[in-house]
């Protein structure tokens, strides 16, 4: 028979097999996550720069649609003009006319105006005059078809940073080659820009302006902190406010985050589940392998079971057959040894039948009144012959007064006559051999001690398994199939009993087969 792999080979083999490629499937995943974060980052910077361009786009249609009002109503008094724009555009604190160097022709304020006295002539006049270059640009994108407005940086002390001017240039026909608005920029995002914001961040977004300077929002679609707006962006028309997005209920740091940590947890696991298959498949092909080697093991000793007797048995029936025995006590000696190893093959047999039928589902057991005193009795009797060929003196003690149990009477001569024959087996030395039944806690007890080799602790758990021998000593050097204690075990669950084992390394062995209470049979 093919010797089965080395474990340890095959540990090795799995390893290379599977948790190498898991190795490698975990350090690109890992490796991955920091791009998709980055992904993740952009696709949201990427919505951020959409909402920014349709807020600005719609605070620049609102300006320009301000200066296509003013444009169209020149032949009015400038102040007619600006109350036209209306009390929605009350963000307008002042419009002036201005000729090519930026000189004022005409300014009207909003008299209701709670900025008015920020914006003086003389402190307007003073940022248009620096600005004659940008006045003349805006006259060549008139010229070319194109009006633009721009924002002017107004760079006077006196003027916060709140008031923006636009300016636009007007058709060459007119006197006045320039107009222009101051708008409060505050009072613009509440009412211009704070609209808009609803309208574009729908249930999935947070969004809000703030100054650069300031800390808290001028407008906002939900209450929030400039700290929690991550992301944000100047607009067109007021570079020193800010637009901030962030999603609603979290934020994609926190996305981020937490699909870092989901990723993390399930490679975690996915690493554990192939360990935990590694493991299953290592301990289920090392028990095959197991059960290769002690099968392989178990066709060896029966092999030698069944050789042994059957050569006895042949060579002292071709001696009688020759005649070359004279004498009659010698033939009867022959007989005997004849007839013990015939018993002995045919108690191998049996327990290899036996296990066939076990393996296959098929033994059957007949339940009936049984006195456990006969049975025990009745076994030593049978064994007497083959106990005192072995220099064994048995030490029988049958407790009286136990009550009949419910069992099969032959499984249980069977079970008795494997833990005898194991005793004769690993008892080198010191010939003893108890056999005693006696009342326990939990039922009835049969006891079969011996005083020879003794099982280890690690093998106490494991000797009652199919094929299974002790790989070491005494125990192992001593030739059997491996199948008696299984059989054992097999017959006492079926009698809803259990075997019991103590055992001392050099000091022998202690069987017990309890039989439980329920078996009890109540005499008529």
């Amino acid at each position: 028979m093919k010797t089965p792999a080395n474990p340890a080979r095959l540990a090795i083999i799995l390893l290379l097999l599977v948790l190498v490629p898991a190795l490698m499937f975990t350090v690109y995943e890992l490796t991955s996550l920091s791009t998709t974060e980055q992904l993740l980052d952009e696709i949201y910077t990427r919505q951020l720069d959409a909402i920014l361009f349709s807020v600005n786009q719609h605070a620049w249609d609102v300006v320009n649609s301000w200066a296509n009002t003013v444009a169209q109503r020149l032949e009015s008094s400038p102040d007619s003009v600006l109350r036209l724009l209306g009390t929605q555009e009350s963000a307008v604190t002042a419009l002036f006319y201005a000729d090519s160097l930026g000189r004022i022709l005409h300014l009207s304020r909003k008299a209701d105006s709670s900025m008015r006295q920020l914006v003086d002539s003389a402190d307007l006049a003073g940022v248009l005059s620096r600005q004659s270059e940008y006045f003349q640009r805006l006259t060549r994108y008139v010229r070319s078809g194109y009006r633009k407005l721009e924002p002017i940086n107004a760079e006077n002390p006196r003027w916060n940073k709140q008031h923006v001017i636009v300016a636009f240039a007007l058709p060459e026909q007119q006197e006045a080659l320039t107009a222009g608005f101051v708008i409060h920029a505050d009072a613009f995002i509440r009412m211009v820009i704070g609209p808009k914001l609803l309208d574009v961040a729908g249930n999935e977004f947070v969004l809000g302006v703030l100054a650069k300077e300031n800390a808290e929002p001028i407008a906002s679609t939900s209450p929030v902190s400039a700290a929690e707006l991550k992301q944000q962006r100047s607009l067109w028309l007021f570079p020193d406010h800010r637009l901030g997005i962030r999603l609603k209920g979290t934020t994609v740091a926190d996305i981020v985050r937490g699909r870092t940590t989901q990723n993390t947890i399930l490679i975690i696991l996915l690493n554990l589940v192939l360990l935990a298959g590694v493991w299953f498949v290592y301990r289920t092909v090392r028990r095959e392998m197991e059960l290769v080697r002690l099968k392989s093991d178990f066709v060896s000793n029966v092999s030698h079971e069944l050789r042994t007797p059957l050569a006895l048995i042949r060579m002292f029936a071709e001696t009688l057959e020759m005649g070359r025995i004279r004498g009659d006590e010698k033939k009867m000696e022959y007989y005997s040894t004849i007839v013990k190893e015939s018993e002995r093959l045919t108690r191998l047999v049996n327990n290899i039948l036996d296990f066939s039928r076990m393996e296959a589902g098929k033994k059957q057991y007949n339940f009936g009144e049984t006195d456990i005193n006969t049975v025990v009795d009745s076994v030593v009797n049978t064994y007497s012959y083959h106990l005192q060929n072995h220099g064994i003196e048995p030490v029988v003690r049958l407790a009286e007064g136990l009550p009949v149990i419910k069992a099969d009477s032959e499984a249980v001569t069977e079970a008795v006559i494997n833990l005898i024959d194991n005793a004769i087996k690993y008892s080198k030395d010191e010939k003893f051999l108890r056999l005693e039944t006696k009342m326990v806690k939990s039922g009835i007890a049969v006891e079969v001690e011996d005083h020879g080799t003794g099982i280890a602790a690690e093998h106490q758990k494991k000797i009652f398994d199919t094929f299974y021998r002790v790989s070491a000593g005494l125990v192992h050097n001593t030739k059997g199939s491996g199948l008696g204690l299984s059989l054992v075990k097999h017959i006492m669950d079926a009698h809803g009993g259990n075997v019991q084992l103590e055992s001392t390394v050099g000091k022998g062995s202690t069987f017990r087969l309890v039989f439980p209470t329920e078996t009890f049979q109540t005499k008529n």
